[in-house]
């Protein structure tokens, strides 16, 4: 029987490809967390942080402000197989991306996610804003169209504010260092 990546059903060791929000395209890679480690792939505006064990970056397909992913530098899919110190840091970073998202008034509710069907861990931290509301509703049941809608109908000021909100958390995590 041949073993799948269960996020994408594509069969494990096959490479994947990726178009970013920047409309770069990104080939022949097995896992998306370990390209972006490598620097296989570069996320759109860079690292906002690069720690011992943990990357934090924008969403590299989903064009929303504030959208930020916390990827895991070691092939791990579950928050359980870390190692204390990893652990450590993966949340201090989680809540210091909650406290500029808020603080820089980017957005004031976030939804974290991580699913363990995802074959490298990452956490989703991701800003509610009131037209997610408006065109969907509230909950986690609404964020893949919520995505879907982002990817469908960007523009250049979606991927200035973007760009805009990826500067301003790097800057607050250089000021807040001290703090992880």
């Amino acid at each position: 029987m041949e073993m799948y990546d269960r996020m994408n059903d594509v069969p494990k060791n096959e490479t994947k490809s990726m178009i970013d929000f920047l409309g770069k395209k990104w080939e022949n890679y097995e896992c998306l967390g370990c390209a972006i480690d490598k620097g296989d792939v570069v996320l759109p505006g860079g690292k906002i942080y690069e720690g011992k064990h943990v990357i934090l970056g924008s969403d590299p397909e989903i064009p929303i402000p504030g959208f930020l992913i916390v990827n895991s530098k070691r092939h791990v899919n579950s928050f359980s197989e870390f190692s204390r110190e990893e652990r450590y840091e993966v949340s201090n970073v989680v809540a210091l991306a909650e406290k500029a998202l808020k603080e820089l008034n980017i957005t004031d509710e976030i939804t974290l996610v991580q699913e363990e069907r995802s074959v490298h861990f990452h956490i989703w931290i991701f800003p509610h804003y009131s037209w997610m509301t408006e065109k969907y509703g509230k909950g986690i049941t609404h964020l893949r169209a919520i995505n879907q809608y982002a990817r469908e109908n960007v523009d250049e000021d979606t991927i200035n504010k973007v760009m805009d909100t990826i500067s301003k958390v790097r800057e607050y995590f250089e000021k807040h260092i001290d703090e992880l």
